[in-house]
């Protein structure tokens, strides 16, 4: 079994012997350590083999304690935590609203000793340090740590932890992420409403995980607990026509999101409805979000967010058909408390064409939706359907892109190996040359962990200005396959 980043166990002279290409050393005392560049092969194959990364136990009558937890825990919260204390590592997958992060809270108090906890995206790190503050006398950075996910792969191996827990989990079956599977922890609990992936690897996330709990959306609904609103789909013939519908829906005076992947658009938004944009550069997004009544929001904003007077979600733009992208904006209703919420996506013909699958996910589980085609005739929609029944859409790969991934398969796997994973190398041939050039500097062996200063980037790439850094990766900070947070810059392929 795994311990944080060596294979242990009583036969280890076999271990080696049969995971040999993913191992670098044998220590003195008979311990493996894993090469840190194939984490996710090493664990597809520990799976594979039936062996999981982790070990079904109780927790240990000695880590349980009682401290401050100024909340009462519902039924089935109880429950999953009585799972948790039967088996020490879960997954929880419940509907958003309905009380995650207070399980983990709940953990916590009753489970002693230091605790890690990683999130996505530093709004959700502000968001969990409010509510330990809020509702539990532990103190941040004594008892408990909470980090981005590149926080904790960095400093997961610096401390000793007895419990950790991963936010989001559906994102650890990423090959980068998946390193905060080999963090030295005897207890964990993965939190996620959405346990999907577009890559086929759903079944790492339990996999990776523990034990899952859980019950059905639809035993929410019936008790109450959570909304059900209703999915509003606006066809529109044109961006003009976006901005118009837009318009009106903002007239209703809502307390909403408006959210937009694409920087450039919600910066127009910003400036044309005079509205806030929280996107990554953004400092105390959080607070940006709850003290405004409407607010544009970048991707930072998909996963987590939790605004009890949330009445409108709008989506303006998205990322092509993610079924999970969709569940977890419009499922931000089920935060609000009593306010008979109501979501929006506005769509011109051809994306309702290319991403209409994003709304299977709502579909999925019960929500209804509601059609709006005001403007296109019946015939055009008839057609959209026909196409999309009669002939899946799927992208053509021109010679030039062809050649592009075949020159990047001959990319040597010990410089680049992130060029392992098919769906990186097909984000790089549909770049320009220039691009390419610029994401393979990033996704190098040794600088794909690493985050550069501008400084640090002009000495790289020769550069005297600059202004010539923004001019020269522009483009793959829109399209957010480079990331710049505190004001260094890293790769966003493994995200």
């Amino acid at each position: 079994f795994l311990d944080g980043e060596h294979l242990v166990g009583s036969d280890t002279k076999k271990a080696f012997e049969k995971y040999s290409q993913y191992i670098t050393k044998k220590e003195k005392d008979g311990r493996l350590l894993i090469d840190k560049n194939r984490h996710f092969e090493f664990l597809a194959k520990l799976i594979k083999d039936g062996i999981r990364p982790f070990t079904y136990k109780p927790i240990d009558k000695e880590d349980l304690i009682e401290r401050k937890c100024d909340f009462e825990p519902r039924d089935y919260q109880l429950e999953a935590y009585n799972v948790f204390k039967k088996y020490s590592n879960i997954g929880a997958f419940f509907p958003p609203s309905t009380g995650k992060t207070f399980l983990g809270l709940y953990a916590m108090t009753h489970v002693k000793g230091t605790w890690i906890i990683a999130v996505p995206s530093r709004l959700l790190v502000e968001q969990w340090i409010e509510r330990i503050e809020l509702y539990t006398d532990l103190i941040v950075g004594v008892d408990v740590d909470v980090f981005t996910y590149q926080g904790a792969i960095n400093n997961g191996h610096k401390k000793q932890y007895n419990g950790m827990i991963i936010d989001e989990v559906h994102h650890l079956p990423a090959d980068y992420f998946s390193k905060m599977a080999t963090i030295k922890r005897k207890y964990s609990i993965g939190l996620s409403a959405t346990p999907q992936r577009e890559d086929e690897r759903e079944n790492y996330i339990f996999a990776l995980t523990g034990q899952p709990t859980g019950l059905s959306w639809e035993h929410f609904k019936k008790l109450g607990i959570i909304q059900n609103p209703d999915l509003h789909v606006w066809i529109v013939k044109d961006e003009n026509q976006r901005w118009r519908q837009l318009g009106e829906l903002l007239e209703l005076k809502k307390k909403c999101i408006i959210f937009c992947d694409s920087i450039e658009m919600g910066t127009l938004a910003s400036k044309r409805f005079d509205l806030p944009f929280v996107h990554g550069d953004t400092k105390q997004r959080l607070d940006k979000i709850q003290d405004n009544l409407q607010t544009i929001v970048s991707r930072v904003g998909d996963e987590g967010v939790s605004l009890p007077d949330i009445e409108q979600v709008i989506e303006i733009s998205w990322l092509h058909g993610s079924r999970r992208q969709e569940l977890q904006r419009f499922t931000r209703l089920l935060h609000g408390k009593n306010t008979n919420g109501v979501g929006h996506i506005i769509m011109t013909v051809p994306e309702y064409q290319t991403d209409h699958k994003r709304l299977f996910g709502i579909m999925d589980k019960g929500f209804k939706i509601i059609l709006h085609r005001e403007g296109i005739s019946e015939k055009v929609i008839e057609k959209v359907h026909e196409h999309i029944k009669a002939k899946p859409i799927r992208s053509i790969k021109s010679k030039e892109t062809i050649e592009i991934k075949e020159e990047l398969e001959k990319f040597n796997d010990e410089d680049y190996p992130l060029l392992k994973n098919k769906r990186i190398r097909n984000i790089l041939s549909l770049h320009t040359k220039g691009d390419r050039e610029t994401l393979l500097f990033f996704i190098k062996k040794g600088n794909s962990n690493r985050s550069f200063s501008t400084n640090e980037l002009m000495d790289e790439w020769g550069m005297i200005h600059a202004r010539n850094i923004n001019r020269k990766i522009g483009n793959l900070l829109q399209k957010e396959h480079i990331k710049r947070e505190d004001g260094k810059y890293s790769q966003n392929l493994t995200q």
